[in-house]
């Protein structure tokens, strides 16, 4: 294996793992032990709370470490001189390690003291079985090996940015009353379908670029939250790139929109407007109904009624109550999401300044708050069922309560809400719940 080759490999290597075995050595002997790491310009940062390597690397910074993914198929061994940078929260290459480990924001927030180190490697061993047989290449690190890594920075493409910028992952929470709003009317045209599916992603995902742009400015996104994309915190966009793509996608929907006026009349631009207010205020200035305690009666309004209702109007061309009392348990779960992030985030929320529900309730209060929402849920399913409101396939949500009791459970082990990431739990249980009820509904539709 050449050394060009060997440096290629090494950079995958550094890539595709987020942690790594550190080694140290002592007056107290040598110790050996897991810890997340980031690459940058072939530099090393690694987070270490005060144990044994801590104070190994405290008395002698040289040190060894092996990455690796638990198969001898492509891995580095190493050897290099680790430097004290300080403590973790004060120190911008943190972010280096926190793009590929969110989870030591979760470490670093919960364990005191912990400190960022930077390790300039000395020598790689480099080897790689994974198609030909490599074995282990020994390269000295010196300066045209580490310019081959800063001239190798990572960097996402502008699509995988722009996927993380809008976060994704919340959208079956735009899917879910748009499907239930539709499957609540007598016919579906589909383009007409497609179009409100289209616009509401586009919005939800302008608003969301544009709430973590707000969240940001107001210092409330700091590296200690978990709720943003955190392409701000981290460092991956500049704010003005940031808003500006917030600010596109709600003129994108607003054409959308626009095109749906001209299908189904001019009532789309009054459930437009109520929409985009809630979206807008929600974070901006004044109002910034996220910061004044009422994050939760806004989206349930917005991810519940107001689109199963938009959705419904659509394909009717008439307001009725009907998709309204249908949409009331997504609506839930919806708001279930929302205080899963405000429950784990309570403190973090009250020392930026601004209150939520959550906050108000404390853990105890939030836990019951958190299973009152699921059980509303399910409990207003099986009420419209037996009511005849909607089919009786639709008790077929009951399946999924086996995700909605491993969720409570966690809600009420306060210790476990910031490590069970709560919040993408119930976006879990979201998705699920919604597509069985949805599937139902079109069962009921089709059979009669």
């Amino acid at each position: 294996m050449k050394q060009m080759d060997a440096l290629y490999v090494a950079k995958e290597v550094f890539r595709t793992n987020k942690s790594f075995t550190l080694v140290t050595q002592g007056t107290g002997g040598v110790w050996a032990g897991k810890a997340y790491f980031g690459e940058e310009d072939g530099y090393l940062y690694v987070a270490l709370e005060q144990g044994r390597n801590y104070r190994n690397v405290m008395e002698n910074p040289h040190v060894f470490f092996v990455i690796e993914r638990g198969v001898p198929d492509r891995f580095v061994q190493g050897q290099g001189i680790a430097e004290c940078l300080g403590p973790i929260d004060s120190r911008p290459e943190a972010h280096v390690i926190f793009r590929k480990a969110l989870e030591l924001v979760l470490y670093a927030k919960m364990i005191p003291g912990v400190m960022l180190f930077r390790i300039r490697p000395t020598k790689l061993f480099i080897s790689d079985f994974s198609r030909v047989w490599q074995p282990r290449m020994e390269v000295e690190v010196n300066d045209q090996v580490m310019a081959f890594f800063r001239d190798h920075r990572d960097k996402l493409s502008p699509w995988s940015l722009f996927w993380k910028a809008i976060r994704p992952f919340a959208f079956p929470a735009t899917i879910a009353p748009v499907l239930i709003g539709s499957l609540a009317a007598p016919t579906i045209d589909w383009l007409k379908f497609l179009l409100v599916l289209l616009g509401t992603m586009t919005a939800h995902a302008g608003l969301n670029v544009i709430s973590d742009y707000m969240d940001w400015r107001r210092g409330a996104d700091t590296w200690r939250v978990l709720g943003s994309s955190r392409v701000l915190v981290d460092g991956l966009m500049s704010p003005r790139a940031h808003l500006a793509l917030g600010i596109v996608l709600v003129i994108l929907a607003a054409f959308i929109g626009a095109w749906l006026v001209t299908l189904s009349g001019a009532a789309v631009w009054l459930l437009m407007a109520l929409g985009a207010g809630i979206g807008v205020f929600y974070t901006l200035p004044p109002i910034g109904l996220k910061y004044r305690a009422l994050g939760d009666i806004a989206v349930f309004l917005a991810f519940g009624p107001l689109m199963a209702l938009g959705a419904y109007y659509v394909q009717t061309v008439a307001l009725d109550w009907y998709p309204v009392v249908l949409s009331i348990p997504i609506g839930l779960l919806t708001v279930a999401i929302l205080h899963g992030n405000n429950y784990r985030d309570i403190q973090e929320d009250r020392s930026a300044g601004y209150t939520t529900l959550a906050g108000i309730l404390g853990p105890r209060w939030s836990a019951y708050y958190y299973a009152a929402l699921l059980a509303g849920a399910y409990g207003l399913v099986l009420w419209f069922a037996l009511a005849g409101w909607i089919t009786l396939w639709s008790i077929a949500v009951f399946l999924t309560v086996p995700l909605a009791w491993r969720n409570i459970k966690v809600a009420f082990n306060h210790a476990r809400v910031a490590f069970s990431f709560l919040d993408l739990l119930t976006a879990q249980l979201h998705l699920v719940f919604s597509l069985v009820l949805a599937i139902a509904m079109a069962t009921g539709r089709l059979s009669g």
